[in-house]
């Protein structure tokens, strides 16, 4: 028979929110990524210019925002590196940029590797 009411937490949750690490001590929360500041930041002010739509959609709207200031911050960065590429300060300037080599994996290293050639036996 299901429970009528449900329990906030649970004794996995709460397990999860006092393990330490290995060494003992407490663990540390680790810093909210860029997304998370941005939705802090704008989930407030889209939800009070918008009042009575679900939440969901506020989360769709943010997430679109965020792609879009996403983009233009690649396209900054691409303008930055060209700027960078000419300028006085690089110790590389004037000099063509090599493409890193690409490696091989090591399934493609064991394919390639031709196995050992077998000698007849002269037991003659």
């Amino acid at each position: 028979m299901a429970k009528t009411a449900t329990e906030t937490t649970t004794k996995s949750t709460r397990r999860a929110n006092t393990k330490t690490s290995k060494d003992g001590k407490a663990k540390t929360k680790r810093a909210p990524s860029a997304y998370n500041l941005f939705v802090k930041a704008n989930m407030k002010t889209w939800l009070a210019e918008h009042p009575g739509q679900p939440v969901k959609e506020a989360m769709a709207e943010v997430r679109l925002s965020f792609r879009l200031s996403l983009q233009r911050l690649m396209y900054a960065r691409g303008q930055i590196g060209s700027m960078w590429k000419n300028a006085p300060e690089n110790p590389k300037r004037g000099k063509d940029t090599e493409a890193k080599a690409k490696k091989i994996s090591s399934k493609k290293k064991a394919a390639s590797v031709e196995p050992p050639q077998v000698e007849p036996s002269s037991d003659d």
